[in-house]
């Protein structure tokens, strides 16, 4: 039985206003940390920002923001070759929001302009605040907060030159956004997308537009990719409390997403990553095929053409320890839900087998470790505790290798740990059973894959994308500068652990979720 490694990881990922971009075998990386993250609040202190605006990571108050993120976005639902590799312009940088969690700094139209744009995995349209009727407040604190100094962006079609019309008749009007009515043609394609959310949308007009890339290496001579965008003039919901004011962007399976745009051009795949590492920091990848240890699985297929098409897996069967829970039920995985949600009857055998498993600690009494419901006592640092494996459609199995939080006392001292999943009406593979994982959205090929992952090491075995010449011409007015790009890390950094695999067990540090910030605090 191994002990396990703990390791600081988002010091390597983090600066405030220029943002680390990196790019190998055609892939654009996109790395991240959490809004709400410890990292976050340091920065916001160091800027002098005043008094720190959410609950500290681990508290009770803490638990229930994230848990109510996620009944807010499912709230229906729950009650590799360097010459031909791009990165935005304007680099990018991401923190936690509505709907997607992550968002990024992307230049758009000619001159092009910044916007700080969530990536969201649950729905598949680009769209930025636009000649507004109703939108988010201009003013809305988030930047401040988070040291980014520069005003929200309000997309102007008419000051870009390569802005053009989406008319009723185009193939660009896509049917499942268009309101346009059969006698209306020749009339610009409006718009409508509704969220998860109760009462959050966003309307408006159907553009095109051109995106800035530009080379990682070689001459670094901008290009520009069009790609359909919402001009948002009407946002409702949760899109009005200044969650996404500079808009935000699908990565969703439908061909008018930004990730389908990209692979039209030839410049990478169909196909990208997110990389989730501790402390909600990580990485995305544009164009990632996923390494030679990829396990992959078939997305789902909707049998009825009226249910919405995304990363639906199959999941076959849950060990836990020795004991195998037989499934056959469809789970979605959704990067922009925090926690793990398992529909009633799988997460009681699921519970159920992990407590018979977990025999050496007393539980805590039902009802004092909300939200939690299995959690266990003990002072000890390293405990022994069942392995957790989902295996999903074509026996792919993965590893959930941070599935518990460590529970201290106000006091700081430690009082044991928990098991942190919901019981839900549907399954939801969330972020917190992602850490540790590379998990590729290959749309091309409709599989979703994993594979363990640190989140900074380069990818020397990954699948290079077929990549042709690209027609794009050369953005003359795209902006000058570029940001810096770091030497990324060795190849042979440690991989983050937290429960370390032998046979039915691991031995699992609390110190380790202590130190990555996976705590919570009993009152």
């Amino acid at each position: 039985m191994q002990r396990v490694t703990v390791i600081k990881l988002f010091a390597v990922l983090v600066v405030c206003c220029s943002c680390l971009v990196r790019w190998a075998e055609a892939e654009l990386v996109l790395p991240f940390h959490h809004k709400f993250s410890q990292k976050a609040k340091e920065e916001h202190y160091v800027r002098g920002l005043g008094s720190w605006p959410f609950p500290d990571p681990g508290t009770v108050d803490f638990r229930k923001l994230l848990h109510q993120h996620d009944l807010a976005r499912h709230g229906r639902m729950l009650a590799t070759t360097p010459q031909n590799s791009y990165t935005f312009l304007d680099g990018n940088l991401t923190f936690s929001l509505f709907g997607g969690l992550y968002y990024t700094f992307i230049d758009v139209g000619t001159p092009g302009v910044p916007f700080l744009v969530g990536l969201d995995t649950g729905s598949d349209l680009f769209w930025l605040p636009c000649e507004c009727e109703s939108c988010a407040p201009a003013t809305a604190p988030i930047y401040q907060d988070y040291g980014i100094d520069k005003p929200f962006k309000r997309y102007a079609p008419l000051n870009s030159t390569t802005s053009k019309t989406i008319s009723c008749s185009s193939d660009q009007c896509n049917q499942l956004l268009s309101q346009c009515l059969p006698n209306e043609q020749a009339q610009e394609c409006r718009y409508e997308a509704n969220y998860a959310s109760v009462n959050t949308s966003t309307s408006g007009k159907l553009v095109e537009d051109v995106v800035h890339l530009t080379p990682n290496s070689g001459p670094q001579t901008p290009i520009t990719v069009p790609v359909v965008i919402g001009c948002g003039q009407v946002q409702t919901g949760s899109f009005l409390d200044g969650g996404v004011p500079d808009g935000l962007i699908g990565l969703g399976l439908q061909d008018f997403s930004v990730p389908a745009s990209l692979a039209k051009t030839g410049l990478m795949a169909d196909s990208f990553s997110m990389c989730l590492g501790p402390d909600f920091t990580g990485r995305v990848v544009f164009g990632d095929l996923g390494g030679k240890s990829l396990t992959k699985t078939r997305l789902l297929k909707p049998s009825n053409p009226r249910v919405y098409d995304t990363y639906y897996v199959k999941i076959e069967s849950v060990k836990v320890g020795d004991e195998v829970i037989a499934v056959g039920e469809a789970a979605l995985f959704d990067t922009g839900t925090s926690y793990t949600y398992l529909n009633s009857s799988l997460y009681q055998e699921f519970i159920s087998s992990f407590e018979n498993q977990t025999t050496n600690y007393k539980r805590f009494a039902p009802g004092t470790t909300d939200p939690w419901e299995l959690c266990y006592h003990t002072s000890n640092t390293t405990v022994v505790v069942p392995n957790i494996d989902f295996v999903f459609g074509g026996s792919a199995s993965m590893s959930i290798r941070f599935p518990f939080e460590a529970l201290q006392y106000v006091n700081r001292t430690l009082a044991g740990f928990c098991l942190a999943v919901f019981e839900s009406n549907v399954n939801i593979i969330g972020a917190n059973f992602m850490v540790g994982q590379n998990i590729v959205f290959n749309r091309g090929a409709r599989t979703l894959g994993f594979e363990e992952s640190d989140c900074y090491s380069t990818v020397t075995d990954a699948g290079s994308s077929p990549v042709v010449q690209s027609p794009l011409p050369s953005s003359a007015n795209a902006p000058a500068s570029t940001p810096s790009i770091p030497s990324p890390p060795s190849d042979s950094a440690p991989i983050p652990a937290g429960l370390s695999s032998d046979a039915a067990t691991s031995s699992l540090s609390l110190i380790a979720l202590l130190s990555l910030g996976l705590v919570h605090f009993l009152v």
